[in-house]
C-alpha cells in the first residue's frame, strides 16, 4: 500500500476512536443499530451500483472472468485507473458489509459475556469505534463513486469538445 493510503487509514481509525471516546457514555446500542442499518443499505447500494458501472462501462474487464483466454488489455491508463478505483470501491463496500455482519453477530455475545465486567466501557469504545470506522470507509467509497462519475462526465465533455473542433476544422 502507498504511504498516503496507510496514513489515511490511521487518520480514520484515530478519528473513529476519538469520536467513540467522546460518546462512550451516551451512545447506545440502539443508536448503533440505526447507523449499522443505514450503513448496510448504503453499502449494498454502492456495492451493486459500482459493480453494474464496471460491468456496463468496461465489459472487457468482466471478460477476464468469463473467458480468460480471450482477455485483451484495457486500453488507456485513464480507463485502467477508473476501473481500479471502482473495483476498490466495490471491495470497500463489501468490507463494510462484512464488518456490519460481524458486528451484528458478535454484539449479543459480547454484551452477555462482558456486561458486568469492569472493562465493558472499553469494549463499548471498541464497538463504537468499529462502526465509526466502517462509516468513514463507506463515506470514502461514496466519494470515490461521485469522483468517478465526475471524471466520466469530464471525459464525455472533453470528447464532445474535441469532436466539435474536428467538425469545425473539417468544414
Amino acid at each position: 500500500m502507498k504511504f498516503k493510503h496507510i496514513l489515511f487509514q490511521i487518520i480514520c481509525i484515530s478519528i473513529s476512536i476519538f469520536i467513540a471516546y467522546l460518546g462512550r457514555g451516551f451512545i447506545t446500542l440502539t443508536d448503533l443499530k440505526n447507523l449499522t442499518s443505514t450503513l448496510q443499505n448504503v453499502s449494498a447500494a454502492v456495492f451493486t451500483l459500482a459493480g453494474i458501472w464496471v460491468a456496463y462501462s468496461y465489459p472487457e474487464a468482466i471478460a477476464r472472468f468469463t473467458n480468460p483466454d480471450k482477455f485483451s488489455l484495457i486500453k488507456g491508463t485513464e480507463q485502467t485507473k477508473r476501473i481500479r478505483s471502482l473495483v476498490l470501491t466495490i471491495f470497500s463496500s463489501a468490507l463494510v458489509l462484512v464488518g456490519i455482519v460481524l458486528f451484528n453477530l458478535s454484539t449479543p455475545y459480547v454484551q452477555h459475556l462482558f456486561k458486568s465486567c469492569d472493562s465493558y466501557l472499553y469494549i463499548r469504545i471498541i464497538g463504537i469505534s468499529a462502526i465509526n470506522y466502517l462509516a468513514l470507509i463507506q463515506l470514502q467509497a461514496i466519494m470515490k463513486i461521485m469522483s468517478n462519475n465526475l471524471e466520466f462526465i469530464y471525459s464525455l465533455m472533453k470528447v464532445k469538445a474535441e469532436n466539435e473542433v474536428y467538425d469545425d476544422l473539417s468544414k
